[in-house]
């Protein structure tokens, strides 16, 4: 999946960025491990064409976990 939090464009790439999603357990629980949220390709050239993570995947509140902003990119 892609998402946004309130690091994206601070901290973290400003786009998105992606975290594999587990198979649910039997029960249904999924657990995110943020810490493994990725850059995708467009963070690190302007070539590649990234997604838009759409609404219900833009969170309000900070992940400071996982990749952030690739060095090439900060200002």
């Amino acid at each position: 999946m892609v998402f946004t939090d309130a690091t994206s464009g601070v901290t973290t790439y400003g786009a998105c960025r992606s975290l594999s999603v587990p198979e649910p357990d039997q029960d249904g629980t999924v657990v995110l491990d943020f810490n493994r949220a990725l850059n995708l390709p467009c963070a690190f050239s302007g070539m590649p064409v990234c997604p838009v993570a759409p609404a219900e995947n833009r969170l309000p509140f900070a992940v400071e976990a996982g990749e952030k902003t690739p060095h090439s990119q900060q200002h």
